[in-house]
């Protein structure tokens, strides 16, 4: 035993020498960059974090708000503020926070199947039909015209209501089989090729992923693009990570109360469309790699087919005009300058990420407060006029407006008193039990909590609400459903339940 630890134990010190090395190398090389960034852009820290804090102050904002920019080299600059920052309280907020990008993994899984494709594991020209045959819309949809690359660019033309809602919102069995059921039983189809925005698309390129490689979307995430990149706090499950540690969601109301706060998502509603947990730290590595166009991940011309338009798009967004889609990336124009962006939200979390491929700077900024939702789209444009030069004070005056506008029309949303609880009773008991719906719609329970009822659909659940009329409703963190109960059914939207019977 004593001659096996001597010929370890030195194998295990140059291991952690090296892991030490590298660690230090990382360290040394973020703080040269902001260092540089520091002495190119003097004032901007100061104007950027003083806009913040008066806003934080003025709106009475709750949550986070994270900031980051970062250049070629890396990160550059990051700020962080909540209520405890902003009162000089210690805080958990930092670079290495967990944060939901929501549907910024559209990026990522663009990228993916373009690293896919290199690798000649697939051909983004190549139909559905050849690498999922199984998906067929029941004979209704010729998939032989449907390409790998039109599920990317939102051209595909298909959606599904009950895919959609389970893996965003419900979830489900976790098995494919179960959600190419939902779709070729429950579809629109557009065949016109125009751009339609949607999840089915980048979910649908997971299951080619799953597909043609043997290995799940998730999987080949980490293989081709996290562990290449070392980002190493980031992940497409829920599971990885302690859930108080994840930034959740925020509801306010405009009685300065906290309504809602928690993290909606399970391993099961991560998917190739707004699956990714990360930390800025981690996320600056790979907006980095895409304003570089790293080698590490993919070839010069690649990369210029995931940063260049494949489809037009026709659309306004904040400050921004979108005149194209990428495999995964808005193609917009802010301030004259070609910006590419990806933005997300999930109920109060809205995360922003953009970068401008000829100024080789980007920008990543999360908000988790709902009312604030486009805070980091507003200071992402502050933090571009102050970096590239221009009137920015100016700009932020313009579209500051904007925002305002939208933070009023949040802040005036009624939310549900405890007078409205639907209490416990003998007549309301009768309301108790499971519901099933012939559909293969996930389960909905009804059952108690100390005086009052609970709604669980799916992995959601939340108190029960009498409506003003007849019915009743539950909010359900990323949504409120209406629904009655008429005998031994609950109808809810189209959707229509029977009880279960014990």
């Amino acid at each position: 035993m004593e001659k096996i630890n001597r010929i370890i134990r030195p194998h295990f010190l140059i291991l952690f020498l090296l892991l030490a090395f590298s660690c230090n190398t990382d360290k040394d090389s973020t703080f040269q960059n902001t260092s540089k960034f520091k002495k190119e852009h003097p004032n901007f820290s100061s104007k950027l974090e003083n806009r913040i804090k008066h806003i934080y102050k003025d709106k009475e904002l709750f949550g986070d708000f994270i900031f980051a920019v970062v250049d070629e080299n890396g990160l550059a600059y990051s700020f962080a503020i909540n209520r405890d920052i902003l009162n000089g309280k210690k805080s958990s907020l930092d670079n290495n926070s967990p944060i939901y990008i929501a549907s910024s993994t559209k990026a990522f899984t663009g990228t993916l199947l373009k690293i896919l494709e290199q690798k000649k594991l697939l051909d983004l020209n190549k139909s559905l039909n050849e690498y999922l045959p199984q998906l067929n819309y029941n004979d209704s949809i010729d998939t032989k015209k449907i390409t790998i690359k039109s599920l990317l660019n939102h051209t595909h033309g298909t959606f599904s209501t009950s895919m959609t809602w389970k893996t965003a919102f419900l979830g489900y069995s976790g098995k494919n089989e179960e959600l190419i059921h939902d779709l070729n039983a429950d579809f629109l189809y557009d065949p016109s090729g125009k751009y339609r925005y949607s999840n089915v698309g980048p979910i649908i390129a997971g299951m080619v992923v799953e597909s043609v490689t043997g290995k799940t979307w998730k999987s080949e995430m980490n293989d081709y693009i996290f562990s290449p990149l070392k980002m190493e706090n980031t992940s497409t499950n829920v599971s990885d990570y302690s859930l108080k540690d994840i930034r959740p969601s925020l509801t306010v109301s405009k009685e300065r109360q906290i309504i809602e706060k928690g993290f909606y998502k399970k391993d099961l509603t991560m998917h190739a469309a707004g699956g990714i947990i990360s930390t800025i730290n981690d996320l600056s590595k790979w907006l980095s790699a895409n304003i570089r166009e790293d080698h590490i991940l993919l070839d010069k011309n690649s990369w210029s087919e995931l940063h260049s338009s494949t489809t037009p798009q026709n659309k306004d967004y904040f400050s921004y005009y979108r005149n194209g889609y990428s495999l995964g990336w808005d193609i917009a124009e802010y301030q004259k300058e070609k910006i590419l962006t990806r933005f997300g939200n999930l109920a109060g979390i809205s995360f922003h990420m953009s970068f401008m491929p000829d100024k080789k700077n980007g920008i990543i900024a999360f908000s988790n407060d709902n009312r604030a939702y486009l805070l980091p789209h507003l200071m992402a444009d502050y933090a571009y006029s102050l970096i590239n030069g221009l009137a920015a004070d100016s700009i932020f005056k313009s579209e500051k407006p904007k925002f305002d506008k939208s933070f009023d029309r949040e802040n005036e949303i009624s939310y549900p008193k405890d007078s409205q609880l639907l209490i416990q009773s003998n007549i309301t008991d009768k309301i108790l039990g499971t519901y099933q719906n012939s559909e293969n719609w996930p389960i909905i329970s009804i059952g108690k909590k100390d005086n009052y009822y609970t709604f669980r659909w799916g992995i959601l659940d939340g108190k029960i609400y009498t409506k003003e009329e007849d019915g009743y409703f539950s909010n359900l963190g990323v949504l409120t459903r209406d629904f009655e109960i008429k005998n031994d059914s609950l109808l809810t939207g189209s959707l229509i339940y029977k009880k279960m019977k014990e």
